[in-house]
C-alpha cells in the first residue's frame, strides 16, 4: 500500500460500482466481478473537465488515465442540471463549472417500487458523487456508487482545491505544498491545504454500527476484503445492520467493495 499527499492506494480487485447497480446489487454485478484481475485501486478527486479529458487505452474497455496515472474510482461535486429516470437507472447530468457529465445511478431490480429507486435530488441542487468512470458507445459517464447532497457550499470550494492539489502533486511533484508553506517538501506529510486527516474524528461522529464494522475491518487488514456474512458473524450484527454500516462507511470514503458487491475492505489513510 502506498500513499500520495494523504491519498491511499490499495491493491485489491475492486469491482463495486461498475454498471452493475452500485454496491449492493449483487444479482447484477457479482458474477461479473469475479472475472476481474486484482488491480490497484484509488479514490481520485477530479473535475468534470478531467473526466472528459482523461486518456483511455484499448478502446471502450481500457483503463482511464489522468495526469499519466491510472484511475479507478473518482469523486467530484456538481450541480444537477437534468434528471432522467429510466427503467434500470436514474441518469443525472451534473455541471461543476468545468464541464457537464452524465452520472448513472443503477436501480435495484428487486425494489422497483421502493423509495430507494426514485430520484431523491432536484435540479439546481449540488451533490457529491463517488463512482467509477465508464465509457459506452464513445460516450463517457460515471457509474455512481453513492450520491449525497451537498449541505455546505464550502464543500464545493474545498473539492476544487483538493482536485487541484492532487493534479499538482502528479504534474509538479510532491514538494509543491511543502515548498510553498515553508515545509520540508514532503507532500505526504504536509497536507496544509486540507482538513486534518483524522479517522478518530470520523469515528466519534459515526453510528455505533459503522464504528463496529470499521474497527473489525481495521483489525482484519484483508486486501481481498471481508464478506458481509463473515462481518455479521464476527461482530454479532445482523446482515441489514452490516449493510447499513457499509453504506455509511462507503459514503465517507472509508471502505470499498472488492471481489463482489458484498465484500468490503478498509481504505486506510482517509
Amino acid at each position: 500500500m502506498t500513499s500520495y499527499g494523504g491519498y491511499t492506494r490499495t491493491t485489491y480487485g475492486a469491482t463495486g460500482g461498475d454498471d452493475g447497480g452500485g454496491f449492493f446489487g449483487g444479482s447484477q454485478s457479482g458474477s461479473q466481478g469475479g472475472t476481474k484481475h486484482p488491480s490497484e485501486e484509488s479514490l481520485r478527486p477530479v473535475t468534470v473537465k478531467q473526466i472528459i479529458d482523461a486518456e483511455q487505452a484499448f478502446g471502450n474497455d481500457g483503463t482511464f488515465r489522468i495526469d499519466g496515472v491510472d484511475i479507478t474510482q473518482v469523486t467530484f461535486v456538481g450541480m444537477v442540471r437534468q434528471i432522467s429516470p429510466q427503467t434500470t437507472n436514474i441518469t443525472y447530468r451534473l455541471d461543476d463549472g468545468t464541464g457537464v457529465v452524465e452520472v448513472k445511478q443503477w436501480l435495484d431490480p428487486d425494489k422497483q417500487e421502493s423509495d430507494a429507486n426514485r430520484a431523491t435530488f432536484q435540479e439546481e441542487q449540488y451533490v457529491r458523487v463517488w463512482g467509477r468512470l465508464k465509457s459506452f458507445g464513445n460516450k463517457r459517464h460515471v457509474g455512481a456508487h453513492v450520491i449525497k447532497p451537498v449541505t455546505d457550499f464550502n464543500e464545493v470550494n474545498y473539492h476544487l482545491l483538493e482536485a487541484t492539489y492532487v493534479h499538482l502533486f502528479f504534474t509538479r511533484g510532491g514538494g509543491v505544498v511543502g515548498g510553498g508553506a515553508g515545509g520540508d517538501g514532503n507532500a505526504a506529510e504536509d497536507d496544509s491545504m486540507f482538513v486534518e486527516n483524522n479517522d478518530a474524528a470520523f469515528l466519534r461522529s459515526a453510528s455505533p454500527k459503522a464504528r463496529k464494522m470499521y474497527q473489525y475491518l481495521n483489525q482484519s487488514k484483508s486486501n481481498e476484503g471481508t464478506n458481509i456474512q463473515i462481518i455479521a458473524r464476527e461482530t454479532g450484527m445482523t446482515i441489514p445492520d452490516v449493510m447499513a454500516a457499509a453504506e455509511e462507511l462507503l459514503s465517507h470514503g472509508k471502505i470499498y467493495t472488492t471481489i463482489d458487491d458484498e465484500t468490503f475492505a478498509l481504505l486506510e489513510g482517509f
